[in-house]
This record gives structure tokens, sequence and C-alpha cells, in this order.
């Protein structure tokens, strides 16, 4: 019995040493025979093991020299896992140097007859994008992949940037085990941020680096050829100190999506690394983003910045002439805004220095965040106003919430005027003055100015994103339903209308309209100010249904709110760990017109319904009244802060839960006479 149990002792070690191997390319039968993530069974796919190492590498007649080590093995437990099986490699690019990756090695593992089979990525495989003129995207995806399959890569990055790209540690599937290491010398100061709920936190070591400086000197003779000359060679070292922060962590769960969440990357767990300070030997130390004060005078001194707002010889024919047609400092505003808005086209990218150059992006008709928002503030300017750039992160981007230079990445434009900011952003056809696309609706922004002094801007929306819907409806004995609709967008749901709408043909706006409100045929379509950025835009049509309403023997039961009603709480989840965003306050209402068919009469209607959340955040209110043989019913939802706190979830999880089912009540008419 002793020797079994020993026996067994030991295949166990055995197997979990094997298991644990993590060296490149020792994956293991049990990895591949392995069917589901133990401690997550609903994942698609699991990091097994992710090390990365980032140190800084001095070169002669280059200086230091960023290497970032990767390595990262991945199980694929089903075909819904096979995108992690795509890798995407950014690489900073600047007008004199460039990151690159060297070292590249990937395989896909599998198991086939009992045997463990490799297929190497081959370098045709392995594809380049220029992004834009700063990014360069090298990309892959593993060839041969499988149910079951393991992926595994390590590549190196040689960076000429004193930069540290973002530990991550946390992804959309779980992690078993992760190991960084981040080591750098005592010349170069970064700060630490960490992010998310799943926390973690490195231990720190006081290490030491070498810098080795050669050198070549020649003695005696009159040159080269001189039998006499003397060549020696030299070197000398110069010790620092260094700082080593190593995590070693397992077992972090993936990172799930919840609705309502701006950017799941703001609460992602992750360490950012921005630098901050340079201290060269027997020189000032130089600041870079330890204050606002640091912060405004880096970005000043990047002329792709601040060289670009003073520019203002290529538009002012163009200025003259809009300036003689307003009267007002407000229609000059909107003036100047719509002329840059149709005069440079935006490219997509973001940033917060120029891509081709004001004056250039101005000529052709084309540029980035910056050549477009830029060139605003130079031309409100010129006309007299007092106009500054706000720096501010999108959405997608992050929320920087200290000083910090990385964490911007867009631009906007700012008017000062005695009752306030006027914000702008012209890279949006269809914005308007301080109606913002979603993308900016981010916390806080910082507006700078040219003498160095910033202020923090609130970047929340101005107004709620409203709707407001109009039905008439009537129906038949059968119950074959006829309507008309009128629905008002207004503010953000404006916007947003325009850019997913305006360049549709009616026809196709129509099949959208049906296929999300299926059972209505819809004729008579018309749009009023489709392109008007200034006014609500307001779609009209009429339809005919013959599934809108239930006939059950001489009973017909009717949803009051038809299509509009809402018929799924969006909070599903017991507990909730991030803020819940609606990008603006809200405001949703819904007024409907029913008239009786003739021979019926009303059973019941649902109860009247005012529900508030907490803090005055938000109301609901619904009420049914009846006049002749109309009955009229009236929905009404407000929402009055973008952010609502987690704290107050099971608030809010229940004021949809009201909500919902009181949009599941029907009207019950009865057939009380022949037709």
């Amino acid at each position: 019995m002793k020797k079994i149990l020993c026996t067994l002792i030991i295949v166990f070690i055995t197997n979990s040493l094997i298991a644990q191997d993590y060296k490149f390319g020792k994956v293991s039968k049990q990895e591949l025979q392995e069917q589901f993530y133990e401690k997550d069974s609903a994942a698609n796919a699991a990091i097994l093991y992710k090390n990365r190492k980032t140190y800084f590498k001095y070169i002669e007649g280059e200086g230091f020299v960023v290497i970032t080590e990767m390595h990262e093995r991945i199980k694929i437990y089903n075909s819904e896992g096979y995108d992690w099986a795509t890798k995407e490699i950014d690489l900073y690019q600047s007008s004199t140097d460039y990151e690159k990756v060297v070292g590249l090695k990937a395989v896909t593992y599998n198991l086939e007859g009992g045997k463990v089979s490799k297929s190497n990525l081959e370098k045709n495989e392995i594809f380049k994008e220029e992004r834009n003129k700063y990014w360069i995207e090298e990309k892959f995806t593993m060839p041969n992949l499988k149910e079951g399959c393991v992926v595994e890569w390590k590549y190196k990055i040689n960076s000429p940037f004193r930069s540290i790209d973002d530990l991550q540690f946390q992804y959309g599937i779980p992690v078993k085990k992760m190991h960084i290491e981040l080591e750098t010398p005592e010349y170069f100061v970064f700060k630490k941020r960490s992010k998310g709920y799943y926390p973690v936190y490195p231990i720190v070591d006081n290490t030491s680096g070498k810098i080795v400086i050669n050198s070549k000197t020649r003695s005696g003779g009159t040159g080269s050829n001189d039998p006499h000359v003397r060549t020696s060679y030299s070197s000398s070292t110069i010790d620092y100190f260094a700082t080593k922060d190593t995590y070693d962590i397992e077992d972090v769960p993936a990172l799930l999506e919840e609705p309502y969440v701006n950017n799941i990357d703001n609460y992602r767990a992750s360490m950012e690394y921005e630098f901050s300070e340079l201290h060269w030997p027997n020189e000032p130390v130089e600041f870079f983003s330890n204050s606002w004060d640091d912060v405004t005078k880096t970005i000043y001194q990047d002329s792709d910045f601040s060289n670009q707002i003073y520019k203002s010889n290529h538009f002012e024919d163009d200025l003259a002439v809009v300036l003689a047609a307003a009267k007002t400092d407000t229609e000059k505003i909107s003036a100047i805004f719509e002329l840059i808005k149709h005069k440079i086209t935006w490219n997509d990218y973001a940033g917060i220095t120029t891509f081709n150059g004001t004056r250039k992006a101005y000529k052709d008709g084309v540029g980035n965040a910056a050549d477009i928002n830029l060139n605003l503030v130079s031309m409100l300017n010129s006309a007299g106003f007092n106009a500054n750039p706000v720096i501010l992160s999108t959405r997608a981007h992050g929320i920087p919430l200290y000083p910090t230079i990385n964490g911007f990445n867009f631009v906007i434009a700012a008017v000062e005027l005695e009752s306030g900011l006027v914000l702008l952003d012209a890279t949006d056809p269809y914005s308007t003055p301080n109606n913002l696309p979603l993308r900016d609706l981010n916390w806080n922004g910082r507006l700078i100015r040219k003498d160095g002094s910033s202020k923090s801007v609130n970047l929340g929306a101005s107004a709620p994103s409203a709707e407001n819907t109009n039905l008439m409806v009537s129906f038949d004995e059968e119950g074959n339903a006829t309507g008309m609709c009128r629905i008002s967008y207004e503010n953000l749901n404006a916007q947003d209308y325009r850019n997913s709408k305006a360049k549709l043909k009616d026809e196709d706006i129509i099949a959208k309209i049906e296929a999300k409100n299926s059972g209505i045929e819809i004729g008579d379509f018309k749009i009023q100010n489709k392109e008007n950025s200034y006014k609500p835009v307001v779609e009209m049509y009429k339809f005919t249904s013959e599934s809108m309403i239930d006939k059950i023997g001489n009973k017909i039961y009717v949803n009051p709110l038809f299509f509009n009603a809402t018929t799924v709480n969006p909070f599903k989840l017991e507990n909730r760990e991030y803020p819940i965003d609606f990008g603006t306050p809200i405001s949703e209402k819904n007024n409907v017109i029913i008239t009786i068919p003739e021979g019926y009469s009303i059973v019941s209607v649902p109860e009247k319904l005012a529900v508030a959340l907490p803090n005055n955040y938000g109301v609901y209110i619904y009420n049914i009244t009846i006049n002749g043989n109309q009955i009229n019913v009236q929905s009404k939802l407000k929402i009055d802060t973008a952010i609502y706190p987690t704290q107050n979830y099971s608030e809010i999880k229940e004021f949809y839960n009201l909500i919902v089912n009181k949009h599941s009540e029907k009207i019950v008419l009865e057939k009380t006479t022949s037709p």
C-alpha cells in the first residue's frame, strides 16, 4: 500500500512539473488535453502563461534603448476563442527613428494521435500596416487552429524612445500565471499609477547596471601608414543604480463587459508608467509631467502643437467672407466653426499634435484632430476671440486623473466668453457649439494657454440626449393596425442619428426601422432637418401591421407603447463593480393615442406609475387616461446624471425592473356589440 501511495505521489509531482514548464516550446500533453479552465468553465480561452521583461540597455553611439521581451502561451478551448490566436503589436515611429520587432517565433500545438504536433508561423504570415505617420501595426494569426490547441509566441521590441507601455494584468479571458519584470536606471524617473479593481502590487528591489564606453587613440608618426603610429584601445565603465519592479501573479479573473461602461479599459487591472523626470549627472533635473505646469510647458515645446496655433495667412480671405455675413459673437463663432468643418475632413486619427500641419491640412482638405481644431483655434483668435486648445482623452483612451501627457490623445477648441466656455470639435460634421461628440465626453479636459497656465474643463454634456415619440394607432376587429409615428431627436441623439443615417437613402432607413420593429410596414416616410445640425431631426412615417395586436376570442390585448416598450432590463447582474455611464443625461418621452375600434369597450388598463431614483438622479412617470373612444398613454423617462454611482446599483436595477414590468402590462378590450 505504501509503495502504491509513493508511486502515485511521484506521478502527481512529475505531472505537475511537466504542466508547469513555461519555457518556450515546452507545451505539455496535459495542457493540450485540458477541456476547460478549472476556475472559469465559461472561458473560451485562457492565458496559461505570460512573461514580460522590460529594461534599458546602453548602446554606444545610440544611448539608452528600451528592450521589451515578450512570451505568451494561450489555450484555445473552442472555436469562439480563436480570436485570441491573433496578435497585434503596435510600434511607434517618429520622423527620425522607430520601434521594431526582432526574434519573433510563434507555434501552434495540437494533440494528434496522442502526440504533440507543431505548426510554425511562417514569415509570409506576418503583416505590417502603417496606420498613420506615428504608428505601425505588426499582425499575425496563428496557423492550424483547432479546438483544444495551444498557441505560443515570443519576440522582442527594441525602442529608441524613453517610454514604457502600460503593464496589463487582466484580459477578457482568465490568466493562469504571469511574471513581469521592469528595470529602470536612476536617470529616468517614472510615475506609477495603478488602475482597475483587481489590485496588483510589485516587489521593488534595488539593482545596478553598467555603461561601458570604448575609445581608441593613436600616437606617434604623422599618418596612418607611418610604421611608428601606435593605436591603443581603452574602455571606461560608469556604474549606475537601477530600480527593479517584479510582478508575480496567478489566477487573474477575466474582465467581463457590462452594459453602460464608457471604456472597459478604465477598469482593467494595469499599471501605468509615465516618464516624468530626467536626471542626467551634473545637469539640472528636467520635469515633464509632475504638475500641470510641466505638462503645459512640455506640450508647448512641441512645434507640431504650439507653432500651428498662430499660423493664419492661409485662411485670411475665407475668414473675411464669413465674418462679413455674421453680426453677433454667436453667429461669428458658428460661422467659423462651420467653415472649418467644411474645409477640412477628419481622417479619423486622434492626436494632440498635427499630422499634416494646419496650413497643409487646410489646403488639402484633410487632417487629424489637431490639424482641424488647432486651425479652428487660430481662426477664432484671428477673429478677435480669446480661444485656446483643450486637450482631452477620448472615451476609448482612458481617463487622465493626474498630471500627464500620455493620458491625452485629442484636442478641441474653446472660446472663453464672459458667459462661460464654448467648446467646439470640428472633426464631427454634425456637432454644434457645446454639443460635443460622445467620444469627447470623458470627465475633464485641460485648457492650456501660451503663458503656461491651464485649467480643468468639464466635458459633460450641456443638454440631455432627447427622443420624443408621438404615436397614433387604430386597428380593426381582426387586429390589423394602422398608424402614424413622429420621432424628434435632439442634441447628442440628433448628432448620432445624422452620423449613422444622413448618408443613407430613405429606403435603407426604412428597412432598418422595419427590422427593429418587426411586423410593421412603412409608407409615406419623411425626414426633416437631416443635414441641419442646429435643429432637431424629425422622422415621420405611416405604418401598418398585422401583429401588433393580440386577439383572443372576443378580447383584444394591446401593449400601450407598442414597439417602443422597454422589454429587457439592461442591468441583470446581481452586483456591479463599475460606474454606470449613460454618456449624457437622458430624456425620453412617448405620447400614444389609441383609437378603440367600434363595438369594443375597455375592460382594464395598466395603473399609473411614478418612481424616482435616489438623490434626484432620475424619474419615470407612466399614466393612461381615457377620452371618449381614445386611450391616451404618456411615458416619461428622465435620467439627470451622465454617471450613475455603483453604490446605488440596486436602486437603478429595481427602477428598470419596474419599467419593464409596467411595459409588459396590456390594455384589455372586449367586444360588446355585433359589428
